[in-house]
């Protein structure tokens, strides 16, 4: 039987230079080192998915209560298309339900039609906009909020 090619563990502290690079690839206005370094110093739920050794994506979670927010969830644009965004967004919801969350809330690019569709095949449904919320390259872009019952 072939070994997966897709794990999940804790980031750590030693990623986080790995892990702002590929959010820089992936999401050129995204999250920088300093938002890493204080979202897993403030005890957030960070993890990295690797393929054979290599950091292809991450997550990062907030949790107050019973319920949490998807901060952050990147692939790598170089493993983009291989199902792994699924896999991770999957792993992170079960994660967060580890957790005692019983509610998951997210933002995400209107324009992102991808995200999008995938999270609402995730149980997500849309409750909101927030208007102007994305800095572009040419402006803003609006936010979807999206929630889902874990």
């Amino acid at each position: 039987m072939a070994q997966d090619p897709l794990s999940f563990r804790t980031m750590q502290a030693a990623d986080l230079e790995s892990v702002a690079r590929l959010a820089r690839r992936a999401e050129p206005f995204g999250w920088t080192l300093g938002n890493f370094q204080d979202a897993l110093a403030s005890g957030y739920r960070c993890t990295v998915a690797e393929s054979d050794g290599v950091i292809v994506g991450y997550s990062v979670v907030s949790h107050v209560l019973d319920e949490c927010e998807l901060l952050e969830i990147a692939i790598d644009p170089p493993f983009q298309g291989r199902g792994f965004g699924k896999r991770l967004l999957e792993w992170t919801m079960r994660d967060a339900a580890s957790g005692c969350a019983v509610l998951m809330r997210l933002e995400v690019r209107e324009g992102n039609a991808r995200a999008r569709g995938m999270y609402a095949k995730h149980g997500f449904a849309q409750d909101g906009i927030r208007r102007n919320y994305y800095r572009t390259e040419s402006g803003r872009e609006n936010a979807v909020l999206m929630t889902a019952h874990l």
